[in-house]
């Protein structure tokens, strides 16, 4: 039996949560909540318990001992309303002694109904947007591959129009239709591999392969649109890294072709160049470091947290100017994951970035190489300073640094490609090495800025002549 005071009573009484029902021994009614009158149609006059809870209180069990049996425990149960439907409820009943020798039965009723509702219809929402995701990505899928055809059909037509073709003219609009076909292919490869990864259904395969033919790959793909840019794309791969690894080159292939490609996108002053080294050897196991280094646009510390979600860039004026879908560095993260690797950007606004991933690989047992069995850690700057003199980049900060020799010497370069480029009347690209030599000399002396912003002008209008003059 529970003693209570009378402000006590009075709270349990309003049960703001719940229905609070006071009944006698004899089961009789004697006080019902608002609650409990709205939810059960019950009024406190001509009531029993029995009709109310019928499972806990049937007719023939004795109400005292009843109450003492659940002795304040939470029991669930069926509650009953006074037009006969019924919902699932928790009951916590006790006796409560009100002065001595008077005690009454006090039940705190709780409606499960609308929280098992609530759960049945969670779970059929979940259920709905899990169909929804697979149609979703079945879509994806079935489009990607459908549009690979054409898109196949229109790059074969025209490499064979660009070898049979000799005018200048129509090979330049060739170019671009060609340029135009590798684009989208980079697209639907992306679409089609988030849309596995989303499904669960990517794989990764492990092989043989040579990582520095992988590397050499990768450059060779994007190497000629780097040139087109006036841009160096380099590559090294530390010499201790043995010859043949186990893993899937082609999804390493992939992720660095994602990266190299943003790169030589994102940049049009100085270099892109990858790095690769071995930070960790244990056994038959090595830990690969990879860097893809560019002076690129860069991007702020809040930009950086959208680089690896999908469909994100990192603001809209970024997709106006370079295009693309967002995707690409969103699958270089779940394949990177799926390989149970790691990656990660340092970079600063105007100063370029550094993506860099780590990867453990196999190494080949039937490659011929000895392997020592040890752990071997070292830290990759202390690699990357062993190799500074092989290194073909140069310092961020002095490239734009006015009158510094790797200024200098890069102004000369876009001098040497904006000259060539007025000569083949190719003005938009003249107008991109134009607007690198203004970007180059800042923090000139003021005549020459207004010199080269005049020129930029010039290039602009396509007058041959003046440009020259400027």
């Amino acid at each position: 039996m529970i003693i209570m005071n009378a402000g006590t009573i009075q709270n349990l009484l309003k049960n703001q949560y719940g229905m609070t029902v006071v009944f006698d021994n004899q089961g009789s009614l004697l006080y019902i909540s608002q609650n409990g009158e709205e939810e059960l149609g019950y009024q406190q006059q001509n009531t029993n318990i029995r009709q109310i809870c019928k499972p806990m209180f049937p007719q023939d069990m004795d109400i005292e001992s009843r109450v003492e049996k659940i002795n304040g425990r939470e029991v669930h149960t069926v509650v009953y309303r006074s037009n006969g439907t019924c919902f699932s409820a928790l009951l916590r009943c006790a006796r409560v002694l009100v002065k001595e020798d008077v005690s009454v039965n006090v039940a705190a009723i709780y409606n499960l109904q609308k929280t098992e509702d609530a759960i049945v219809q969670l779970v059929k929402a979940e259920s709905q947007i899990k169909a929804s995701i697979k149609s979703r990505n079945e879509f994806v899928a079935n489009v990607t591959h459908e549009l690979r055809t054409p898109v196949n059909g229109i790059k074969g037509h025209i490499l064979n129009l660009i070898e049979q073709e000799e005018d200048s003219e129509h090979k330049k609009v060739m170019d671009i239709v060609l340029n135009c076909c590798c684009n989208m292919e980079k697209i639907i490869s992306n679409m089609l591999d988030f849309s596995k990864i989303e499904a669960g259904k990517f794989e990764i395969t492990e092989a043989p392969f040579d990582i520095r033919q992988c590397v050499k790959n990768v450059v060779d793909t994007s190497i000629t649109i780097a040139n087109g840019k006036g841009i160096t794309l380099s590559s090294y791969v530390s010499d201790d890294i043995p010859k043949t690894l186990i893993g899937d080159d082609l999804r390493i292939g992939q992720i660095l072709n994602n990266l190299v490609s943003n790169a030589v996108k994102f940049t049009s002053i100085g270099y892109v160049r990858i790095e690769v080294y071995r930070t960790m050897q244990k056994n038959h196991q090595v830990e690969l470091t990879f860097f893809v280094i560019d002076t690129g646009i860069g991007v702020t510390p809040a930009e950086k947290e959208k680089m690896f979600k999908s469909f994100s860039q990192v603001d809209g004026s970024v997709t106006r100017q370079f295009g693309g879908t967002g995707l690409g560095l969103y699958v270089c993260k779940q394949l990177i994951d799926l390989m149970h690797g790691t990656i990660d950007l340092e970079s600063e606004k105007g100063k370029g970035s550094t993506f860099r991933f780590t990867l453990l690989l196999d190494m080949d047992d039937d490659s011929g190489e000895e392997h020592e069995e040890l752990e071997k850690i070292t830290l990759v700057d202390e690699l990357r300073a062993q190799i500074q003199n092989t290194q073909d980049t140069v310092d961020v900060e002095k490239l734009y640094q006015f009158g510094s020799k790797e200024n200098m010497t890069e102004i000369g370069r876009n001098v040497e490609r904006l000259t060539l480029c007025i000569e083949m009347g190719n003005w938009e690209k003249a107008e991109q090495f134009a607007a690198n030599l203004k970007k180059l000399c800042e923090g000139a002396p003021k005549e020459l800025v207004n010199k080269i912003f005049r020129m930029q002008m010039s290039v602009r209008k396509e007058n041959y002549d003046r440009v020259f003059r400027d």
